[in-house]
């Protein structure tokens, strides 16, 4: 069962937004069910899709922060498992590159996963800005 829309994207360049061939009754119906589902909690957001682009706040061992641009893979809504290292965990976004992978949950989104190359490093910055602070409280103490 495939969507069928009711809306179709304006192509001309006089009118911006949306227009439908359909009655006024069938769109007040659609919406209607939209809102039905979104007050019951089943009407799910996700954060992205396939083929989406995200950056990757990453700490690699013993080295510098960076950033790494990602191609979306695959969004798991309600979670998948996988065995890392003998341990169980539970993962929603697969991304990769040309040479790494990696699996994130939802609330990674904003803290170390961005939907913009300007949002990651502004967390970049945070983080090395921390970074520099605990090591000068570090030599404070010492």
């Amino acid at each position: 069962m495939g969507l069928t829309r009711l809306t179709h994207k304006r192509e001309s360049g006089m009118k911006s937004g949306y227009w439908s061939p359909n009655r006024k009754e069938e769109l007040v119906e659609k919406l209607a069910e939209y809102e039905d589902l979104e007050e019951q909690g089943k009407l799910l957001k996700l954060p992205c899709a396939a083929g989406d682009t995200i950056y990757h706040v990453c700490i690699p061992k013993n080295d510098e922060p960076q950033i790494i641009e990602m191609k979306v893979g695959c969004v798991e809504p309600c979670g998948a498992v996988r065995n890392y290292k003998g341990t169980c965990e539970v993962w929603n976004v697969y991304a990769e590159t040309d040479y790494t992978k990696a699996y994130f949950k939802f609330f990674d989104f904003g803290k170390t996963v961005f939907f913009t190359k300007e949002a990651a490093e502004a967390a970049l910055k945070e983080l090395r800005r921390g970074k520099e602070e605990r090591a000068g409280k570090d030599l404070d103490s010492g």
